[in-house]
């Protein structure tokens, strides 16, 4: 979908919204769960527990740095509703957002492979 039906198609802009919001969501749950069980270690924030996998050597910094990116599109939906830039949101999911969510499956899925049972 081009920006100009984008922008006008309420629909296809509350539904990428409500997309952002659950995909970081899970890949945050997931993240969440990989330090409690196999580290023994917790998050105070999504960001935190991204950037703790890195620490864990579970993600890589460009990896963190594409989804920190998913994050703060989530946080501005969530948290400062009044002030949603759809168009800021759908260029950068366009140009990040899947991208993003791709590295972070594999190299998640690479670390459940390698690590010890």
């Amino acid at each position: 979908m081009d920006i100009s039906e984008f922008s006008t198609d309420r629909r296809a802009r509350y539904s990428l919204r409500y997309s952002i919001i659950v995909i970081v969501e899970a890949l945050a749950d997931l993240s969440v769960t990989i330090l409690e069980k196999d580290f023994n270690d917790a998050a105070e924030s999504y960001r935190e527990a991204f950037l703790k996998l890195v620490d864990h050597k579970v993600i890589s910094l460009d990896t963190f740095n594409s989804i920190a990116k998913l994050v703060s599109l989530r946080n501005q939906i969530v948290h400062r509703y009044w002030t949603i830039d759809d168009l800021r949101i759908h260029r950068e999911a366009k140009e990040n957002g899947m991208e993003a969510i791709k590295h972070f499956i594999k190299e998640v899925e690479k670390y459940v492979e390698t690590k010890d049972p």
